[in-house]
């Protein structure tokens, strides 16, 4: 699994770590987070009973990934909450165009935690059509981690400006390629 960085580095955040990884195989997009830190201070929604599309799932902890076709703008936002609850947006460029994308499924979404050190899992696969060029992405996967009184870090890969900004594109620095194997 791949290790996030915060944005800043907080004496608060010293217990918390996020990883993350992706595969992209037979036209499914796999993703698997793991979030720990101490549950006492983790602000995290209890899982729903009927996972659903919902909006401002950033605003509290919230897992991400960032993905777009190589040498093309439009890049998608995938938002998945520890409640299980999730959505999926198109951009058409940089910040701009923003639209709820109706044409990608979203499937297999599993919150659980771990007995042995209380680590936060949430797995998901993102279904996508490999006829719209989907054969090699550019990624990257970011985290949200709200802590009680602290309020919100920003957790990427690669951190890319002055201030947290998950959507600028140097920043997907995951490549991900199309392989029949899983």
């Amino acid at each position: 699994m791949l290790r996030l960085q915060p944005f800043q580095n907080e004496v608060f955040l010293q217990d918390c770590s996020v990883e993350a990884d992706l595969v992209l195989c037979d036209s499914e997009l796999q993703l698997q987070f793991r979030l720990q830190g101490p549950s006492d201070q983790l602000v995290c929604p209890e899982p729903t009973a009927e996972p659903k599309r919902v909006d401002g799932l950033w605003q509290s902890t919230c897992l991400e990934a960032f993905f777009g076709v190589p040498g093309q703008r439009p890049y998608w936002e995938f938002n998945l909450s520890p409640s299980g609850d999730w959505n999926l947006y198109r951009l058409e460029d940089y910040r701009q165009g923003l639209a709820i994308e109706t044409g990608i499924q979203v499937k297999g979404i599993n919150s659980r935690r771990q007995e042995l050190d209380s680590a936060l899992i949430l797995e998901s696969e993102v279904c996508l059509d490999l006829k719209k060029g989907f054969e090699q992405l550019e990624c990257s996967l970011t985290a949200v981690v709200a802590l009680h009184q602290q309020g919100c870090s920003f957790w990427a890969m690669k951190h890319c400006a002055s201030e947290a900004d998950f959507h600028r594109r140097e920043s997907f620095s995951i490549t991900a390629k199309q392989s029949a194997q899983h």
